[in-house]
Order: structure tokens, then C-alpha cells, then sequence
């Protein structure tokens, strides 16, 4: 061919590979055909037929074109396009083979080397890969694409500390370089560093402002640092840009919810399903919605379709949904089915240590010989909740009893009256290993399933049960508050009250309000009261138990508070969101009516809930329950004068 027109041919193919880069896959298409009717046969032509087949998902026919590509010139970076494409096809050998050639003819080229790393690490040989992208790396060191390659290739093989530091590399040879902030803002995602990945999503965010995507990664960034209302506004602003986007409107529904905007938040979710109606996921977060919209029968129909579903059996979700079906039964009162759908949990929670992790589980039987390691699994809450099965569990087998150390002092006051529970039982000292006689285990919330009760037991009081109330000066009546859970739990916004929303018990004449916050926990703290509060010493709960023992009520929020009190057999007002936990479900009631709020608990019938009655947005959804409480106040306070 005459140089001037092997000048003009490179131009056109330059032309078409410029098209291919800019995503107009067709336009290529049709260049290189043009160019190859001009003058058929030329090499670089058929290379960028191939290019473009692989852009179209079309490795078979690349393969073809490659070939004939180097049949007519066998240049290095052609053999790269034939070794991708047949990698892509799974002829991993010929492509090790195709892209070893490439390395040989032009051992200088990056591309060659970073090619042949990832058939080698599809063939299992992940050293010889490192080996291949740090020779690209090394080829072009100033280049984030080869070591951002290599981070992933880390990452793959286990070391997300290493993949982490590489990725980290590769930002700050190109900071602006999107493709490398999303790979570490996933990477430190993943490895739980939310408060590092947060700005980076926030960096591709001002990169990329009119993108949908960044808005939707930034938003679920900040879900997951608890900064709900920021997230709400972030994949709100996803939602408009693109909205028939599920993932989107799944985790705009999951906030929604955190935020307490039930009817909102079940719209979200409702179209995150018609986006996307075989994602049992996002099943299981629309039926948890519904559930807290008291929608309980449509949430067990939705729960038990995630369960039905052919491949339900061992992923996450399938758990999720079975936990979740066990909380409506329970809550309506089918304990057996319940009990063993609750079993799901242990696949749900993180275990934050491996004690006792080969010792077989407890089916419920007597033990003879050798003893069972109880465990708490959650909170205090439920820690309290379930120690009431003790009793019952000692007379099957000795016990060794792993719960909190701040439970320690507590736990030793459960009455004893016929001998057979602190002579077999006794409690893991903090950070012990499990004791050689151990031979089975089981979770505390198990107890109910293994030993064969449904229902709930009968009540005595069995924490601090015999101490009695301190004398107080006549006419004050002393009742304690708590009105704020742990804030780390994602949902906390919902069952917490802001302090200045029980405004309206400090108009109650003749009553003293004492702390059982172990923190300034809550929105604006106990600054936000507007009444005095006395503060008690703190400690363990020993100390906030007897506390509680001096006062003449306790109103809370649903928290260990909760249980503490209603274990003791004391007075005590729970201040429950609308659609609430299972435990307090109307099932549970007791059949007497209440003088104070709705009626008391089976759980602890010294325990009366004040409800919300509607799924009301969250600036006034406890203005109705917290009214009702300040009436009730009023005539408990004239009850004990």
C-alpha cells in the first residue's frame, strides 16, 4: 500500500477507535465496515471490528476478526484483544497463550501484562497474576488503572487491608478519577469503615453532581452512619433524577422507616417491588414496613412467599424472612411456630467472638452429665426478658450462664425458693473461655422453644424482688424516666422521644422526676427537659435496680429500662410506637382492663403501655400517648396521697 494511503487508512481506524471510546459502539460498527469495503483486508480495520464486538458482548465473533487481524499482521496489541476475548469466551489456556505471545512482542506494554493477570488468576495461579499487574504497575507507575487493578486483585485474595492501601494509591495518582473513589468508597464500605467512606462518596458526588447514582451511594453512605435525615435528602434527590431505580427507592423506603414515616415509607418500598417484584430483599424490608403498619396479616403473606421461593433456602434473606414471620406469629399468639422461626436469628447476628463455636447446640433434653452454656445474644432488654426460663432450664441441666458483666451483681438476686437453681448454675466470669464440662450450648431466646413453652410463664417478680420502696417525704411521689434507647440501633428514632415531648408530665403537681439514663442519650439530651430531674449515682444494673426499687413508677420507652422494672414487679408506663415490637403486641395484654394506659403485659403486669394509636408523623405521633400519660399521672399521683 503507498505510504500516503497507509496514512489515511490509520487515520479512519484512529477515527472509528475514537468513536468506540466514546460509547458509539454502532458508529464504530459502521466505520470499520466502511474502511474495510475501502480497503479490504487491512489489518487495523479488522482489529477494530474486534474491539467493537467485544464492546457489543460479542467475544466469539471478536475472536474470528482478532485472528484475521493478526493472520495479515500479528502486532502485540492485537494478540491483547484476541486473548480478552477468548478469557471472555472461557478458553482460559488459548487466552494465557494469546496474551503470553502479546507480552513477548511488546514486553513493554502494560496492557499485555494486566490482560494475562487475569486469565492467570482464573486459572487459580493468583501469585503469578500479582506478579503480571506489578509488572504493569512498574511499566506505568504514574497510572491508576493497573493499580487499581492490583488492589482489587488483593482484595479478591482476602487482603482488603492491602487492597485498601493500593486503592488509596491510585486516588492519589488521579484524585478526580471516579472510577478509583468508587472502589475505595465500596472497599472501606465493605470493611466497615463508614465514616471514611462517606467522604468519598461525598468527592464522587462534587464530580459527578448530575448523576443519580452518586446522590444514591451518598445517601446509603449516610444511612449507614445513622444520619438519617441527610440521607433522606440525598436519595430523595436520587429518586427525581432517576426513579425507577429499586435499590434506590428500597433504601429511601428503609430511612423513611428509620425516620418514622411509615405510610411514606411503604410507598417507597411498594415501588421498589413493582421495579424489581423477585428481590426477596426488598420483600423482606416491604414486609417489616407493613408489619409496623400493623398490616400484620400482609406481612406474614409476604414473608412466607420470600420462604416459598425455590431458591430460599440458604441466602440471607430467606433468614430475615423467617425471623420476621416468627415475630408476626409470636405477636399473634403462635408460639410454637414462632419460637422456631426466631431460631433464623443466629445467621442474622454478628458474632462478636467465637467462644463455645464447635460445642453442639441444646435440644432441651435433661442432662446427666456435664453442663449448658446459656448465652445472651442481644441486648439487656431481652438478656432480662428471657433470664425468667432459668429456673425451668436449671431442672434439665447445670447451667453456665454468659451474659454481660454489668448483669452480674443482678442476676445472683433471682429468688431460689426450692433449691435447684444456684446449685446448677453459675456464671461465665467476662472473657473466660468456656469451661471444660460444657457439652451443648444455647441463646437465652432459645429457651422458650428448647423447653417446650409457647406461651408465657407465669409471673413473679424474680430480679430484686423483695427490696422494698424507701419512705419519701409525704405527698412527693418519685418516678423515674428514661426516654431514649442506644442511638447506634438504626431505628432508634422511632422508639426514643425527644425530651421536650414529655413536656407535659412536668405540669403534673407534686411529682419528682429522677434520671435512669445512663447517658445524655436522645435529641437535645436532658437539657431538653423542662423540669427538674435528679440525677442517681450511676453503676451496673444492680445499682439502677435499686434505684428503682425507691421509686413509685417508672415511665419509659422500650428499653432495658422496660424489663428492669417489670422484672422487679414495680410500676412501670411503657411509651410504645405505633405498630411496635412483638413482645408488646395486644396478644400479650392482660384480660382486665387498665386504669392507666392500654392493659397491662403477660410479660410483666406490673407493666401498662401507652401506644400510639396511628402511624402519625414523627413531630407529633407521641403528642396523643404523652397527653393520655399526663392525665394518668395526675390521677396516680392523687392514688398514693
Amino acid at each position: 500500500m503507498p505510504q500516503d494511503k497507509r496514512h489515511q487508512g490509520d487515520d479512519l481506524v484512529a477515527l472509528g477507535l475514537a468513536r468506540l471510546e466514546a460509547g458509539d459502539r454502532d458508529g464504530a460498527l459502521e466505520h470499520f465496515r466502511d474502511v474495510l469495503t475501502r480497503t479490504p483486508g487491512d489489518p487495523d480495520a479488522l482489529h477494530g471490528m474486534a474491539c467493537a464486538a467485544r464492546a457489543a458482548g460479542r467475544p466469539d465473533l471478536a475472536i474470528g476478526l482478532a485472528g484475521k487481524a493478526i493472520a495479515a499482521l500479528p502486532a502485540a496489541h492485537f494478540h491483547i484483544t484476541l486473548g480478552r476475548a477468548l478469557h471472555e469466551q472461557g478458553h482460559l489456556e488459548e487466552a494465557r497463550a494469546a496474551l503470553s505471545v502479546a507480552t513477548l512482542r511488546e514486553p513493554r506494554d502494560p496492557r499485555a501484562h494486566a490482560a494475562l493477570a487475569g486469565v492467570l488468576e482464573a486459572q487459580g495461579a493468583r501469585a503469578e497474576a500479582e506478579v503480571s499487574l506489578r509488572r504493569a504497575v512498574a511499566l506505568r507507575p504514574r497510572d491508576p488503572a493497573p493499580m487499581l487493578e492490583l488492589a482489587q486483585l488483593r482484595t479478591r485474595g482476602g487482603d482488603r487491608p492491602g487492597g485498601i492501601a493500593l486503592t488509596r494509591q491510585a486516588v492519589a495518582l488521579a484524585p478526580d478519577r471516579v472510577e478509583s473513589l468508587d472502589a475505595l468508597a465500596a472497599l472501606l464500605a465493605g470493611a466497615g469503615q463508614a465514616e471514611e467512606a462517606e467522604p468519598v462518596y461525598r468527592d464522587i458526588l462534587r464530580l459527578r453532581p448530575a448523576d443519580p447514582a452518586a446522590w444514591a451511594n451518598h445517601g446509603a453512605a449516610l444511612f449507614g452512619l445513622n444520619r438519617h435525615d441527610a440521607a433522606r435528602a440525598a436519595l430523595e434527590h436520587a429518586a427525581r433524577l432517576a426513579p425507577e431505580v429499586a435499590e434506590t427507592q428500597n433504601n429511601l423506603g428503609l430511612v423513611l422507616m428509620a425516620l418514622g414515616h411509615l405510610p411514606e415509607a411503604h410507598a417507597a418500598l411498594a415501588a421498589a417491588r413493582a421495579l424489581r417484584p423477585e428481590d426477596s430483599r426488598i420483600a423482606v424490608n416491604a414486609a417489616t414496613v407493613l408489619a409496623d403498619l400493623s398490616r400484620t396479616g400482609e406481612a406474614e403473606d409476604l414473608c412466607r412467599a420470600v420462604l416459598a421461593r425455590a431458591d430460599a433456602g440458604a441466602d440471607l434473606d430467606a433468614a430475615r424472612a423467617r425471623f420476621n414471620l416468627g415475630t408476626l406469629l409470636l405477636a399473634r399468639g403462635a408460639g410454637a411456630e414462632g419460637w422456631r422461626c426466631l431460631e433464623a436469628r443466629s445467621r442474622l447476628i454478628p458474632i462478636t467472638d467465637d467462644r463455645g463455636g464447635n460445642i453442639p447446640d441444646w435440644d432441651g433434653s435433661a442432662i446427666e452429665s456435664g453442663a449448658v452454656l446459656l448465652r445472651a445474644e442481644q441486648g439487656l432488654g431481652d438478656t432480662i426478658q428471657f433470664l425468667r426460663y432459668l429456673p425451668q432450664a436449671a431442672r434439665r441441666a447445670r447451667l453456665v450462664l454468659d451474659i454481660p458483666e454489668s448483669l452480674h451483681r443482678l442476676v445472683r438476686t433471682m429468688p431460689d425458693p426450692d433449691g435447684t437453681l444456684w446449685p446448677r448454675c453459675r456464671l461465665l466470669a467476662p472473657g473466660a473461655p468456656p469451661p471444660p464440662d460444657i457439652v451443648a450450648r444455647c441463646g437465652l431466646i432459645s429457651l422458650p422453644d428448647r423447653l417446650g413453652m409457647p406461651d408465657v410463664p407465669a409471673f413473679s417478680p424474680y430480679l430484686l424482688p423483695t427490696m422494698a420502696r424507701a419512705r419519701q417525704a409525704a405527698g412527693v411521689v418519685r418516678v423515674g424516666l428514661c426516654w431514649a434507647g442506644n442511638p447506634s440501633y438504626r431505628f432508634d428514632r422511632r422508639r426514643s422521644v425527644s425530651p421536650a415531648m414529655l413536656a407535659p408530665l412536668g405540669e403534673v403537681a407534686g411529682v419528682s422526676f429522677v434520671s435512669l439514663q445512663h447517658d445524655d442519650s436522645g435529641e437535645g439530651g436532658a437539657a431538653g427537659l423542662p423540669f427538674a430531674l435528679e440525677r442517681p449515682a450511676q453503676g451496673d444494673l444492680l445499682a439502677t435496680a435499686r434505684t428503682i426499687a425507691g421509686l413509685d413508677l417508672v415511665i419509659t420507652v422500650d428499653t432495658a429500662t422496660a424489663h428492669l422494672a417489670g422484672a422487679m414487679g414495680r410500676p412501670v408506663w411503657l411509651l410504645n410506637r405505633f405498630g411496635g415490637d412483638w413482645r408488646w403486641s395486644a396478644y400479650f395484654d392482660l384480660s382486665t382492663p387498665s386504669p392507666w394506659g392500654n392493659r397491662g403485659s403477660r410479660w410483666y403486669p406490673s407493666l401498662h403501655q401507652f401506644r400510639q394509636m396511628r402511624p402519625d408523623p414523627p413531630a407529633h405521633a407521641w403528642d396523643e400517648p404523652v397527653a393520655r400519660m399526663r392525665d394518668a399521672l395526675a390521677r396516680w399521683r392523687d392514688g398514693l396521697r
